[in-house]
């Protein structure tokens, strides 16, 4: 097993070596990028094929309120999708990247009276985000290698699993979990069959193994006999954490990659129109598989993707069709409030020497209305975001931070931040801010902005957007260092979760993890008033660095607690850490749950609590331990 330090250096080697590669010619990192992406969609993404021999039912025709409620124009026939598809594919072989991958007051973690159990830890209160475990007040559902478990928790001395559903016969990949009420659902990918191949006689690419993306739901009024009552699945891959539920009703994107490259070589007479339409069925309205037909496909006629981007809302408790929209374009990154859903990608424009020139962020803009998913806008902005985190919407305005410049390498970069009115048309905004650093992480809190730049220090910095014409940037406070995520402690603390560093001549260099209390009290000099350690060594490691649902947080309870890991020989140091929070003492850590062992099954993946207990969860054990001693009394199997 290699330890954390070999881990860290083998990716600081792989990113110098990608740093290299920047200048290569760009039709050869084109060609790079295209086979890594088919080798991850074959290998990791989980893959099916179609064996079906009769053709699907094509849906031809649109119902009169779909035309209405989107404002862009469809693909309308294969003629044309072939034209378009060959046009975007002579553009992308040029100068643009896109990348396409799989993020007010009220962000202000809610507390709740007599708060019993975790929750997700999520971005926009009343909008819950999919994670690998949740809670109710009674039970724990959890999602470990390829198995949903139910774990009794109402009363820990006597609980236990209760119930366990095995994907494997199905090759069913679960990767995201939604509950309410009696109501369970799982977001995952769907694995080909081992037996069917991909084939060297294979006619053309369009023949190789496709995604599938499914989401099933089951009525869990009996915890220990789950019933699947229906599913939906998608030919697509999931877009890991753009999911959204919000009410009784979820929102999720699928990414479909059409191998425009087969197009580009073949004339149209020799395609089968059929074999490029998105495919997917909906059980609540028959088993059979339907396609969406080129009318139904509507063309973002500024991107330049060779992909499909599928957007599907469904009603838990409801047996209407989901709502299932599609868009030849990409998605990377997804915002959502309660009452729309912003999707971000990332695009990059190289001159003749293959330099970055301009860097790009699109938009579009989706209201949300029971189920339904309905266009209402799009937009663009200069630079690229972070994470969903850079986005935010307040009233009718969205606001978004982005960075521009090569940020791999820091050189010419800049940051921005655009607030843009209801259509997504710019009507004020910040340029030029920390040049020569690029952001890491982004919160917004009701009229103000939180920033965190970094180079060689950590500038926090605090913008007013009272004046949405006249976004002003209030004041900065230093450190060294840099925080990757922020939480809301209350209307004027905040917390820094990220790394602490040291200068090492003119390098900068990593010195271990820590977090920071920021208080914004006066908004003109912010300061940091409490700083910790978080765990032994330089190397320690946290999800936390890059997944905020991780992570769990109570004021009331005044804790904040998340996994880590670290290295001791060739053994990994796995625990939940926990820290006490008050704006008197700061950060105290009061202690740690977890193993040393070498089996990575006993890595600790997350940590919640119900009913007075915390729960550690691993692939292979949950280990129960009271709250106020942390004394582990119990070990669950599973």
């Amino acid at each position: 097993m290699k330890t954390d330090k070999q881990f860290i250096d083998e990716i600081y080697k792989k990113y110098d070596e990608y740093q290299k590669e920047e200048k290569i010619k760009r039709q050869k990192v084109m060609k790079r990028i295209i086979n890594i992406a088919a080798v991850f969609v074959v290998a990791l993404s989980s893959v099916v094929v179609f064996s079906q021999k009769k053709t699907p039912k094509v849906l031809q025709e649109m119902k009169k309120e779909d035309v209405a409620k989107i404002d862009l124009e469809t693909v309308g026939n294969f003629e044309n999708f072939y034209n378009i598809i060959k046009s975007k594919n002579s553009t992308n072989g040029e100068t643009k990247y896109s990348f396409n991958l799989q993020e007010s007051i009220t962000d202000v973690a809610k507390s709740d009276m007599l708060e019993t159990r975790s929750n997700t830890n999520i971005q926009v209160e009343n909008v819950d985000e999919g994670d690998i475990v949740k809670t109710d007040d009674k039970y724990i559902y959890y999602l470990s290698k390829q198995r949903l478990i139910i774990i009794n928790a109402e009363n820990a001395e006597t609980s236990g699993k209760i119930a366990e559903i095995n994907f494997k016969e199905e090759n069913f990949y679960p990767i995201e979990i939604y509950v309410q009420n009696n109501k369970l659902a799982l977001i995952g990918n769907i694995a080909y069959n081992e037996n069917l191949k991909m084939s060297t006689e294979m006619q053309d690419i369009s023949e190789a193994p496709k995604s599938k993306t499914g989401i099933i739901i089951y009525d869990i009024t009996d915890r220990s006999n789950p019933k699947e009552i229906r599913n939906v699945m998608l030919e697509g891959s999931y877009i890991t954490s753009m999911s959204r539920m919000i009410d009784e009703n979820i929102y999720f994107a699928v990414s479909e990659n059409i191998y425009g490259y087969d197009i580009s070589c073949k004339s149209i007479e020799e395609l089968n129109e059929n074999d490029y339409m998105p495919k997917y069925t909906d059980t609540a309205i028959s088993n059979e598989e339907k396609c969406i037909s080129y009318d139904k496909i509507y063309n973002l006629d500024e991107t330049e993707d060779a992909n499909y981007l599928i957007l599907v809302g469904i009603n838990i408790n409801g047996d209407n069709e989901a709502d299932i929209q599609t868009f030849l374009g990409a998605g990377t990154y997804l915002y959502s409030s309660e009452k729309n859903m912003y999707i971000a990608t990332n695009k990059v424009e190289y001159d003749e020497n293959y330099n970055v020139i301009s860097t790009k962020t699109k938009l579009m803009k989706f209201e949300l209305n029971n189920g339904k998913i309905i266009y209402k806008a799009k937009g663009e902005v200069e630079g690229r975001v972070n994470n969903q985190f850079s986005m935010d919407e307040n009233g009718d305005n969205f606001r978004i931070a982005t960075t521009i410049g090569e940020i791999w390498s820091n050189q010419n970069t800049s940051n921005n931040l655009y607030v843009l009115n209801d259509k997504l048309e710019e009507i004020g905004k910040i340029e030029g801010l920390a040049e020569g650093e690029k952001i890491y992480s982004v919160r917004y809190m009701g009229s103000k902005a939180y920033v965190v730049t970094f180079k060689q220090t950590d500038p926090f910095w605090v913008i007013d957007l009272s004046d949405a014409t006249n976004p002003q940037i209030l004041g900065e406070v230093q450190l060294p260092g840099y925080s990757v995520y922020l939480h809301p402690y209350d209307e004027k603390h905040i917390i820094g979760f990220g790394y602490d560093t040291k200068e090492n001549g003119t390098r900068v260099t990593n010195n271990g993890l820590k977090l920071v209390m920021f208080d914004v009290s006066d908004f003109t000099n912010p300061q940091v008033v409490f700083q910790i350690a978080v765990g032994d060594s330089k190397y320690t490691y946290s999800e936390l660095l890059y997944n905020h649902k991780s992570a769990i947080f109570s004021k009331e309870k005044g804790i904040m607690a998340f996994p880590i890991n670290s290295s001791s020989g060739l053994k990994t140091n796995s625990r939940a850490v926990i820290y006490k929070i008050d704006l008197e003492n700061g950060f105290s850590l009061q202690g740690e749950i977890g193993t040393i062992s070498n089996n990575y099954e006993e890595e600790v993946r997350r940590i919640v609590f119900v009913n007075g207990n915390y729960y550690t969860l691993s692939y292979s054990q949950v280990r129960v331990a009271d709250m106020d001693s942390l004394n582990v009394f119990k070990i669950i199997d599973i």
